[in-house]
């Protein structure tokens, strides 16, 4: 993979001129706020033998969410501020014997002191243009607790994050198309998006797989947009804080995750059944999964918001514990016989006990969100009535109920992954392309209103109007 990372940063230098020269340099001045978000997922698996995988595999799975703001007041010189760039995933090689010492597994993480991947270009006119780079190089970042010191389990600041082998050429040239990507918005203009929608190339002989998702937007406006804290109250505690920003980033995964339960409904089933005998031997199971899923999501959903706008709730003298989720286990369609790996009926019994699990790790991560939510509210009370014993005991309930938040939320990410790479592997997906995504939004929007989470509250508590940012089924599932 070096040999394309040496191909793909060649491509930087190239993309930037394009960019520069894409605009008109004109003596012009203005007061506007530009916003530049790049997000997506990219999944590579190498096998050197396909018909014995044992003998050496590898595997990665990468996510990035970049976000950077830029003031426009003087040509060429746009203020930036500080970028908001979040990466996570995990690369795994293993090997037969011998050559076992040459098993290596990592996390990956953001290098320290890396630089913005993203860059905006405004010469005065009334356009500006934006560049974001997937930073999936070594210049943003590196291996996180290595398993083995082994020159092959790192990532050097000349690398980058990858799989053996040689990708196809259709794989390499999507890649490359979103590996840095240019977009031009007009300043008072709306919010301009390119869309990388979920594609999988295989190598003919199976022995290499890749799976890229990605979505950049520019928006600007006449007005700063509101980072976290400034939405925050000045009197905030720690605790408090940390609640609200763990209640935010989840209610954007949920918020999505909820988009096909709820948006498209019965339609994500049916989507899978006529995709073909896998499909439809597992798209029962998901159909069945779906209603519970959604209500979880809804409830889920609700709370988290209320974390994040924190209305006062009498009570604030007592500490709320979590309750226990007693809700069984769905009902699932039977599966019929496998016949293989592979077979329509080995990916229904593997799938059946995933969903299963995802339902069950959703609702103990939404029971914990609920118990946040009160506790919250109650120490919005407290600080109101001026009891600071009673904020006190809500800051620590609150610390203690966070711990098991992010516990459980990590074990439900986990979950829907595991769902999402066997649908992966079976070749299965749903995307949400326009008109449909616009028609799931608003059923989400919808059945949240009627739970008591309107529009211009899940917009508040977001910092930002709801839209669709997970373009297919397993994009959601990945978070």
């Amino acid at each position: 993979m070096s040999a394309v990372f040496r191909h793909v940063a060649a491509l930087g230098a190239l993309a930037l001129t394009s960019l520069l020269v894409a605009l008109v340099p004109a003596a012009a001045h203005a007061d506007r706020w530009v916003t530049v978000h790049y997000t997506g997922t990219l999944d590579q698996s190498f096998i050197y033998q396909p018909k014995d995988p044992s003998v050496w595999q590898e595997a990665l799975h990468f996510t990035w969410d970049e976000r950077q703001t830029f003031h426009l007041t003087t040509p060429y010189r746009p203020t930036a501020e500080r970028p908001q760039v979040n990466v996570g995933g995990r690369f795994t090689a293993t090997f037969d014997v011998p050559n076992t010492l040459r098993n290596c597994t990592f996390g990956i993480g953001l290098r320290p002191k890396a630089p913005s991947p993203m860059h905006i270009y405004w010469p005065g006119t009334g356009s500006v243009g934006a560049q974001a780079t997937m930073p999936i190089i070594g210049t943003y970042i590196q291996a996180v607790s290595p398993s083995s010191n082994s020159p092959a389990c790192t990532v050097n600041e000349t690398g980058g994050a990858g799989v053996s082998g040689t990708p196809p050429d259709e794989a390499l040239k999507y890649y490359e198309s979103a590996f840095i990507v240019d977009l031009n918005a007009e300043l008072g203009g709306p919010t301009v998006t390119r869309n990388f929608p979920t594609k999988t190339y295989r190598a003919a002989d199976g022995g290499y797989t890749s799976t890229l998702n990605a979505k950049m937007t520019v928006t600007n406006s006449a007005h700063r947009p509101p980072d976290f804290d400034s939405l925050l109250p000045g009197d905030v505690t720690p605790a408090r804080r940390a609640a609200k920003i763990a209640a935010l980033e989840a209610l954007k995964d949920t918020f999505q995750r909820a988009l096909y339960p709820c948006g498209v409904g019965a339609a994500v089933g049916t989507a899978l059944i006529a995709a073909g005998p896998v499909g439809a031997a597992i798209g029962g199971t998901i159909s069945a999964i779906g209603t519970p899923l959604c209500l979880v999501y809804l409830k889920a959903i609700y709370d988290e918001a209320n974390t994040v706008k924190d209305p006062p709730q009498p009570g604030f003298r007592k500490a709320t514990r979590i309750k226990p989720v007693r809700a069984g286990a769905v009902r699932l369609p039977a599966c019929p016989a496998a016949s293989g790996a592979g077979s329509p009926g080995d990916v229904c019994r593997r799938l059946a006990p995933a969903a299963q699990k995802l339902l069950r790790t959703t609702r103990e991560t939404a029971a914990a969100a609920a118990a946040i939510d009160i506790t919250i509210s109650r120490g919005t009370a407290a600080l109101k009535a001026g009891d600071r014993a009673a904020s006190a005991l809500q800051d620590r309930t609150l610390t203690a109920l966070g711990r098991s938040f992010s516990a459980r939320r990590r074990a439900e990410t986990a979950a829907a992954r595991s769902l999402a790479q066997i649908l992966r592997g079976a070749g299965l997906n749903v995307p949400l392309a326009a008109p449909a995504d616009a028609a799931a939004l608003q059923t989400l929007q919808s059945r949240l209103a009627a739970g008591g989470v309107p529009v211009a509250k899940l917009t508040a508590a977001l910092g930002a109007a709801p839209q669709v940012t997970a373009g297919d089924f397993l994009t959601a599932l990945d978070g």
